[in-house]
């Protein structure tokens, strides 16, 4: 049950109130699961931390003497507070439960936050099994995300709630048959981003996916298709070289007496010429280059995220 207390505090100024039995039998002690949250002045959730807060059991819903009282060092993250009443050396046990309506009063900082929540049972007694469970919240397929792990979560939201770990469900698990064609299965969330299922006719941000598409079904890694762009250029030039000449012997030589010779012979008038040293070039050069780039990144292609429980409602 769900109820908002005022109190015109200058620290706390409401808190709501899910009250609950744990399970029990007739031999164990007797327990009530409380989870609250803790508001200041502007409606802002009060600091995380450890507060001490006294719990109280009354017969009327103002005013009165408590029939039971605990004090208890709860720790609050985000507001949010979960204990158990009867959890401390006072135990619930001597209680009048069959006959008489209980309020829980809870004071903060010496201050009741007013009004009183009436605990109520109807139509379970106390001692039946029903009444000692913690009632299952939400619908039969919802998902839940929560800071809370397993053991933690089922205590105050029911054990009609599974981790979405891809367990096969139980022949009578409801979520089965809810399913319209069957679900033999729920999904594996480990790790995995929760995508919203495509819309007929509404934007198509799931290129892979339409509105027919089997639901809960796990979708591969992959990275949009895209180029990296590049301009690689090479230019420059060869060495100077080549410089070099030629030895040349004239075919024709002349006799000293002015006549010429086909073959020169002794006494002809033949020399050894070198031409000159010439030759020297150089040869310019240009064209392009092909690679790939290096490695980069980590193991995964991510946005910024937060870690929570996944939960998946089957009963």
């Amino acid at each position: 049950m769900k109820h908002f207390f005022t109190l015109n505090l200058s620290v706390l100024v409401g808190v709501l109130i899910l009250l609950s039995f744990s399970n029990i039998s007739a031999q164990q002690t007797k327990k009530i699961s409380l989870q609250g949250f803790l508001k200041d002045r502007n409606g802002k959730a009060v600091a995380d931390g450890d507060r001490e807060v006294i719990f109280k059991l009354y017969k009327t819903e103002n005013g009165g003497t408590a029939d039971w009282s605990e004090t208890q060092t709860i720790n609050i993250f985000g507001g949010v507070y979960s204990t158990a009443l009867g959890s401390n050396a006072n135990p619930l046990d001597g209680l009048d439960w069959g006959n008489s309506t209980y309020y829980v009063g809870v004071i903060v900082q010496g201050t009741e936050l007013l009004p009183r929540t009436e605990l109520t049972f109807a139509p379970y007694s106390l001692g039946s099994p029903k009444a000692q469970e913690v009632v299952c919240s939400g619908a039969v397929g919802d998902i839940k995300y929560s800071i809370l792990a397993p053991d933690d979560f089922i205590k105050v939201n029911g054990s009609c709630w599974v981790p979405m770990d891809g367990r096969t469900l139980a022949t009578t698990d409801k979520l089965r048959t809810a399913v319209t064609g069957g679900l033999n299965q729920i999904p594996d969330g480990s790790g995995a981003f929760i995508r919203s299922q495509e819309f007929a006719g509404k934007a198509d941000r799931d290129p892979n996916r339409t509105s027919t598409s089997p639901i809960a079904t796990l979708q591969a890694d992959d990275l949009n298709s895209h180029a990296h762009s590049a301009s690689l250029s090479v230019s420059g030039s060869t060495s100077v070289d080549g410089y070099h000449n030629h030895s040349m012997t004239p075919a024709m030589s002349f006799r000293g007496d002015g006549t010429s010779a086909t073959n020169g012979g002794d006494g002809d008038g033949n020399s050894v010429s070198n031409t000159d040293y010439a030759g020297n070039h150089q040869h310019t050069i240009t064209g392009t280059a092909s690679g790939s780039t290096s490695n980069a990144g980590g193991s995964e292609t991510r946005p910024k995220n937060l870690n929570f429980w996944v939960y998946i409602r089957i009963n």
